[in-house]
């Protein structure tokens, strides 16, 4: 039974260890979220290699009169609207930024648009 134990906590360490140097390769890509909240108009930007490149290609596809641009890496990013609310949450994966912006926005809010980077 020992014998099992030690090589199941071996096991675990030997995981992290892989987990660890697979995330120390990993590339690092941007997204971006730009939303116009008077018209609802949206644009993204995912999988890029600069948080500048990613913001502005998501301002250029939201239109010139976009007042809210919000960044992410290897990451989701979601904006969610209700009435005059307007939330903006990033997270590991798309339903836990939905989860954080509905929750942050509150009652009656939906998600307008959301994104997420291959790497996440």
């Amino acid at each position: 039974m020992r014998a099992l134990a030690a090589a199941l906590v071996l096991l675990a360490l030997l995981v992290a260890a892989l987990d660890a140097a697979a995330r120390t390769g990993k590339r690092q890509l941007h997204g971006a979220i730009a939303y116009n909240s008077k018209t609802g108009a949206s644009g993204f930007a995912v999988d890029r290699k600069t948080k500048r490149e990613a913001e502005t290609i998501a301002f250029r596809e939201c239109g010139s009169n976009c007042d809210l641009i919000k960044t992410f890496q290897d990451a989701c990013g979601v904006v969610a609207t209700g009435g005059k609310k307007v939330s903006y949450e990033s997270g590991a994966s798309r339903e836990i930024a939905e989860m954080k912006a509905l929750k942050k926005c509150g009652g009656g809010c939906t998600v307008k648009v959301w994104a997420c980077t291959s790497e996440k």
